[in-house]
């Protein structure tokens, strides 16, 4: 005998996270707040994930495990490597679109850095984030696309600048967040593009 289907799935659930995340932070992270988001009772999130921390290690278990999606996304437009390459990293910021935003996704952060079961998950997700970038660079060169050394020290490098731009674009910034990191990721890439 099966159960009862859900409702709401797991993915509902883990934008509820996300969103709530964004808009007021980990201090206004409550069960309440979420299971409010995502349609459900406080009590049903407690019984499908056990407990906030529960709930949390789901999140971040689904975040790691999702990065190629974003990347399989972009090509599925038809967009080539670099285009991909491009436009996978900036769909992981499209929900950022204020300062506010961006500072409660930063503080979120420290709760990964300082939660040893959630830090493993985001060591995963980074080191998942890398292998994507390593294989569009690889796949760019073959196209004749780049002319590259190292295809990991250039996506250690592209990164290194994806993660600085959110900070100096949260700090001073102009415009919208996806811009200001094109033009960046742009920037790291344009020394290595092949004439055309």
């Amino acid at each position: 005998m099966t159960g009862r289907p859900r409702m709401v799935s797991d993915d509902e659930v883990f934008q509820a996270v996300a969103d709530t995340v964004t808009e007021v932070g980990p201090a206004g992270l409550t069960l309440a707040a979420v299971a409010r988001r995502a349609g459900l009772t406080p009590p049903a999130l407690t019984q499908r994930y056990g407990s906030k921390h529960g709930l949390l290690v789901a999140f971040a278990t689904r975040e790691a495990g999702s990065v190629g999606a974003a990347f399989e996304q972009a090509r599925a437009g038809g967009a080539g490597p670099l285009d991909a390459l491009r436009d996978g990293l900036i769909a992981f910021t499209a929900p950022i679109t204020t300062r506010e935003g961006m500072a409660n996704n930063l503080a979120f952060l420290q709760l990964d850095l300082t939660d040893e079961v959630l830090h493993t998950h985001s060591v995963a997700q980074s080191r998942a984030l890398r292998a994507q970038l390593v294989a569009l660079i690889e796949e760019s060169a073959v196209a004749g696309e780049l002319k590259i050394d190292d295809a990991a020290d250039l996506a250690d490098t592209l990164y290194a600048v994806y993660s600085g731009a959110q900070l100096t674009w949260a700090i001073d910034g102009t415009g919208e967040l996806g811009p200001w990191l094109a033009d960046r990721i742009n920037r790291v890439l344009a020394p290595h593009r092949t004439p055309h």
